[in-house]
C-alpha cells in the first residue's frame, strides 16, 4: 500500500511539473516565457500607433488596465459607465521562427493606438500580456498635453 501511495505522489509531482515545462523528443526542455524588451514606454501628448515588441512563446492574451479615473466617468444618477477608453490595440504581430525548443520563439509586436493626450495631466495604462501560464506587464505613460489644444 505504501508502494501505490508514493507512486501517486510521483506521478502527482510529475504532472504538476509538467505544466510547468514541456519536453518532447528531440527537442530542448523549455519553460513558458513572455517579456517586453522594456519595463515602460512614454508616448508623446500628440499619441499615435506605435509597435511595442515582445519575446514569448506566444502571445495567448492582451489585457489593457487604466487608470481608476480614466475608466469610468459617473452619471448624473451616480451610477458608473465605461469610458472611451484612450488607448487600444490594433492587433497582435507574430512573426513565427521555427527553431530546435520544445515551444516555439516569437518576436511579437502589440500594435497599439494612444488617442491625443489634450488634459494638462500625463495618464497611465497598463499592457498586460500571457504566454500559457506566464504574464508581463508593461507601463504605458503619455505625456500631458494642454487644454487649449481640444479647440
Amino acid at each position: 500500500m505504501k508502494k501505490l501511495f508514493m507512486m501517486a505522489i510521483v506521478a502527482m509531482a510529475a504532472f504538476t511539473t509538467s505544466c510547468e515545462q514541456v519536453f518532447i523528443p528531440g527537442k530542448i526542455e523549455d519553460k513558458p516565457n513572455v517579456e517586453f524588451y522594456e519595463e515602460s514606454i512614454v508616448v508623446a501628448a500628440e499619441g499615435g500607433e506605435i509597435v511595442i515588441p515582445v519575446m514569448s512563446t506566444g502571445v495567448d492574451n492582451v489585457t489593457i488596465s487604466l487608470e481608476n479615473g480614466d475608466s469610468w466617468e459617473v452619471a448624473e444618477n451616480g451610477d458608473l459607465l465605461p469610458k472611451e477608453s484612450w488607448i487600444s490595440i490594433v492587433k497582435v504581430i507574430n512573426e513565427y521562427d521555427d527553431a530546435t525548443r520544445a515551444l516555439a520563439q516569437w518576436n511579437s509586436g502589440i500594435s497599439i493606438v494612444v488617442e491625443p493626450n489634450t488634459t494638462n495631466s500625463e495618464r497611465k495604462a497598463w499592457i498586460s500580456v500571457q504566454s500559457f501560464t506566464v504574464n508581463d506587464t508593461i507601463v504605458i505613460t503619455q505625456s500631458a498635453g494642454s487644454e487649449h489644444e481640444a479647440n
